[in-house]
């Protein structure tokens, strides 16, 4: 069993939100909020905690893949690689290692932070990478710039992914143009479907979206939030594991990409050459609701 601990938390803030971030706790984003207004996010606490039980809050990173590992089985190239399934997604891996180490502080500005994570190799993970968070608030914006680069000396599968938790009690609204059913154990049934109505998902606790521009979420005392990502998150994940909130979470592939059948161009099962660099850009715009 491992734990990371609150060892410093860092502001940043524009004129029209603030945000809290500790980079020791798995790299997350504790806060955000507008203001002298409402939380964006659902606070997260500065706490020590088990690296198999996270807070259910703020926001972290997905690195280097999202959600579920069928098996924990990968298979790159010639070579097999097991890896230890999550106890809460038997007999699956979740959401990549990434969030469980400690990250360094990078630069700290009074609008900007940015972090640091160099994972060497290890049973969760048998390559090596590097990756960065860039938080910046400017007026009603947060951006976050994630990157990934490839670190060993053979070829890795490699995503991108953020994890926040709105605070919002009521459906997302998304223009996504497909969506992968899945089944009880959260892993895609097989082949995406259209979204012929948006009407009809929208209610859904769990949807894999794919091929959208933006999703809007309602938050309390009169703002909602309008989330926007570059090309690179091809894929978001809508979730509502509380009545109290609802992860809205751009990646860069399906789950369990690299195990689909379909070509890794629809599914975003990237094979990163040693050295080669992934990276994407996140925009929450928080509005007063008009």
């Amino acid at each position: 069993m491992t734990s990371l601990h609150a060892e410093k938390q860092f502001e940043i803030s524009s004129n029209r939100l603030y945000a809290q971030v500790c980079p020791s706790m798995g790299g997350r984003l504790l806060k955000l909020a507008v203001v002298d207004g409402p939380d964006i996010l659902v606070p997260a606490e500065p706490q020590s905690f088990d690296t198999l039980t996270w807070p259910r809050g703020g926001a972290y990173p997905l690195v280097p893949y999202h959600n579920r590992i069928e098996g924990g089985r990968l298979v790159v190239g010639a070579e097999t690689f097991d890896l230890p399934p999550h106890p809460a997604a038997m007999p699956h891996t979740l959401h990549g290692p990434g969030h469980t180490k400690p990250w360094q502080l990078v630069e700290h500005t009074p609008s900007r932070l940015v972090m640091r994570l160099s994972y060497d190799r290890d049973d969760h993970w048998p390559w090596a990478f590097e990756a960065f968070q860039d938080f910046e608030l400017e007026g009603n914006v947060l951006t976050l710039a994630l990157t990934l680069k490839n670190l060993d000396d053979r070829p890795m599968p490699g995503g991108l992914g953020w994890h926040p938790y709105f605070a919002s009690p009521d459906p997302v609204s998304v223009d996504a143009k497909y969506r992968w059913p899945h089944g009880d154990d959260y892993l895609p049934l097989g082949d995406r479907v259209p979204v012929t109505n948006r009407q009809s998902t929208k209610y859904l606790p769990t949807q894999y979206l794919q091929d959208w521009t933006e999703a809007e979420i309602r938050n309390v005392d009169g703002f909602r939030s309008r989330v926007t990502a570059t090309s690179a998150f091809m894929g978001l994940v809508v979730h509502r594991g509380d009545p109290a909130h609802i992860c809205v979470e751009p990646v860069s592939h399906i789950a369990n990409a690299w195990n689909l059948k379909d070509e890794p161009e629809m599914t975003g099962a990237k094979i990163m050459l040693p050295g080669e660099v992934l990276e994407g850009v996140v925009r929450v715009e928080v509005m007063q609701a008009g």
